[in-house]
């Protein structure tokens, strides 16, 4: 498994209502192609979010956010260390 950031960023603050739905909306897609969301953080203003993600590779998570209705600014691997 690899690590993946997604990168994505908001007109208007997001509310605790879309964080919701967005989670929601990938769950499904996560699991069925072995995807674990690690964490998410969220910039004090909420206008951007960055969430670590665990994936196969970048493609399948690319795939996976984009069968789940998810737009994003960026995707890319990554290294912890």
């Amino acid at each position: 498994m690899s690590l993946v950031i997604m990168e994505k960023s908001f007109d208007e603050p997001a509310s605790d209502e879309l964080v919701e739905t967005m989670r929601r909306a990938t769950e499904a897609c996560f699991e069925i192609n072995d995807m674990q969301r690690k964490i998410t953080y969220a910039s004090f203003d909420r206008l951007r979010f960055i969430c670590v993600m665990e994936a196969r590779d970048v493609e399948t998570a690319r795939r996976a956010l984009e069968s789940a209705g998810m737009t994003y600014d960026r995707l890319w691997p990554a290294t912890s260390f």
